[in-house]
């Protein structure tokens, strides 16, 4: 249960733990917990979580590859969850500048089992999915400022997160006559007297029919995706998501049906805080960057991933269609939803044309059969 709660936990813990207070502009201003970051170094700390966004915003997008030439409406809700790998759970925090030069500090830190002063190599430390952090003890050599804030820092410690729940996902689907299909989701938030907007829109396109490339009956399809995600609020974030593929997928009588993908996705972005300048854990900081309190600061958002490899199941039963897949990413994810279809018209125009243009190739056989009969009698 522990587990369960820490992972279900920690996007909102993250979120509201960035914006507890406003300046009157509406500008985030971090917490405490969080103004002893650098800008590299906080970074450094959430690239794992945003790369777990990503996935999310990227996740359940298609799932079979045949798209019937006709107008259709639904609704599909699905959650998904990443595998945090142990590469994402330490980054190479930024020291302070000064560090190593024992004529300003002297250094002790506890690395792979032992005391070391005055280490200058990497300095590994936890991201908020890693554990416990490891504190630089500093004594400066003079007490002349700046040179005497170069004291002990200490990093923020990680959460222990082993998987990684996505928030639920309520889409959308909109089916077109000329095989493509659309999906929406809109979400707005209010985070602290500003609201947060979360938009995306995903186009699906079969394509093997333009080619021949199978035979009807076969039941398989081939189509293209793309896919645009936007976050914004005014006055601290704005990122933005985009992943594009191919996907195929085979169905069967009974009601199953298997799909493969391959998609390029990735995230990129900015976010804009206030660190506050009161404390004197700011005014004697080692880092000059929080030191100086120079606002807001900036972090550029960055994740891990860049592919995927996707494999999955449905199963379609009356307006009820239950998918479920799995993915191999930086961070390797499974997916379950549920789509209703609520409604479809103009099938009967589509059932129609099948009829007459089975009938128009029923006739050409005979029409064949005739003429190789007349031929063998002559």
């Amino acid at each position: 249960m522990k587990i369960l709660s820490k992972f279900i936990i920690t996007p909102l813990f993250l979120l509201f733990l960035l914006c507890p207070q406003l300046y009157p502009s509406d500008t985030i201003q971090i917490s405490r917990d969080f103004r002893l970051f650098t800008a590299k170094n906080l970074q450094g700390y959430l690239k794992p979580f945003f790369t777990s966004i990503e996935e999310s915003f990227n996740s359940n997008i298609f799932t079979k590859a045949i798209y019937e030439e006709y107008w259709t409406i639904a609704l599909d809700l699905s959650i998904m969850g990443m595998f945090i790998p142990d590469a994402h759970k330490t980054f190479d925090a930024e020291r302070p500048d000064l560090y190593g030069n024992t004529t300003i500090c002297q250094t002790t830190e506890y690395r792979e089992g032992e005391y070391v002063r005055n280490y200058t190599k990497d300095n590994i430390q936890p991201t908020i999915y890693g554990g416990q952090s490891t504190a630089i003890y500093s004594a400066p050599q003079n007490h002349k400022y700046p040179d005497s804030t170069y004291k002990t820092v200490a990093y923020p410690e990680g959460n222990n997160v082993t998987f990684m729940s996505g928030l639920p996902i309520l889409q959308l689907i909109a089916g077109f006559p000329t095989r493509t299909q659309l999906r929406l989701r809109f979400l707005a938030a209010p985070v602290n007297k500003e609201t947060m907007f979360y938009y995306s829109i995903m186009v699906n396109q079969q394509i093997d029919h333009f080619f021949n490339l199978f035979n009807p009956k076969d039941k398989m399809g081939l189509a293209l995706h793309a896919a645009f995600h936007g976050v914004t609020r005014d006055f601290g974030i704005s990122a933005n998501s985009i992943a594009f593929g191919a996907h195929f997928s085979k169905t069967w009588d009974n009601g199953f049906t298997g799909y493969l993908a391959l998609q390029y996705e990735d995230l990129w972005g900015t976010f804009e805080a206030a660190r506050g300048i009161d404390g004197k854990d700011i005014i004697d900081s080692p880092y000059e960057e929080i030191r100086e309190s120079k606002n807001p600061f900036k972090v550029e958002i960055e994740n891990f991933n860049k592919y995927r490899i996707l494999g999955g199941i449905s199963y379609r039963t009356g307006i009820l269609e239950l998918h479920a897949d799995a993915g191999w990413a930086a961070q390797p994810i499974l997916s379950f939803g549920l789509t209703f279809w609520i409604a479809k018209w103009g099938h009967e125009k589509v059932f129609e044309k099948e009829k007459i243009e089975q009938y128009e190739k029923i006739e050409r056989i005979e029409k064949i059969e005739r003429r190789e009969k007349r031929e063998e009698n002559k």
